[in-house]
């Protein structure tokens, strides 16, 4: 079995948002060192999925995460519901696929919409996941 080839990330002042059309607040994450910005995925988790799906499937179920990631987290902060369900549903999905820093994101954001917090900081947080991850989905795709 190939092995999965190593996804080295943009620093977050480099990510283009402009392909998802939503604004990121990337002040918000200066402090973030480049560790915390390279654990995007689980290798492990991915290696796992492979050997049960096979490598042709696991692209295939990544490329469904990109479009998901994609048609969410575009409504503005002061639409809570629409954004709980897409936390809900990247929580989910991300997460099952080994995408561990944007599901614990959704699981942040998720969290806000249901104390009633405010959900600025938890959304910038989870686009920047997400630009990441759809990042890490396309060096995958590209070392397929």
């Amino acid at each position: 079995m190939p092995s999965l080839p190593p996804v080295q990330m943009p620093r977050p002042e480099e990510n283009n948002c402009a392909a998802l059309d939503f604004p990121l607040n990337i002040a918000a994450f200066e402090d973030v060192g480049p560790s915390a910005r390279e654990r995007v995925y689980d290798p492990q988790a991915l290696r796992e999925l492979q050997e049960i799906f096979g490598r042709p499937k696991l692209m295939d179920l990544l490329g469904r995460l990109k479009v998901e990631i994609a048609q969410r987290l575009h409504a503005p902060a002061t639409e809570r519901a629409a954004l709980g369900q897409d936390a809900h549903t990247l929580l989910s999905v991300s997460g099952s696929l080994g995408f561990v820093d944007l599901s614990r994101r959704c699981m942040e954001m998720e969290q806000a919409f249901l104390l009633g917090a405010d959900l600025a900081t938890p959304l910038d947080a989870a686009r920047l996941a997400a630009v990441q991850a759809i990042a890490a989905i396309d060096a995958l795709e590209a070392g397929a």
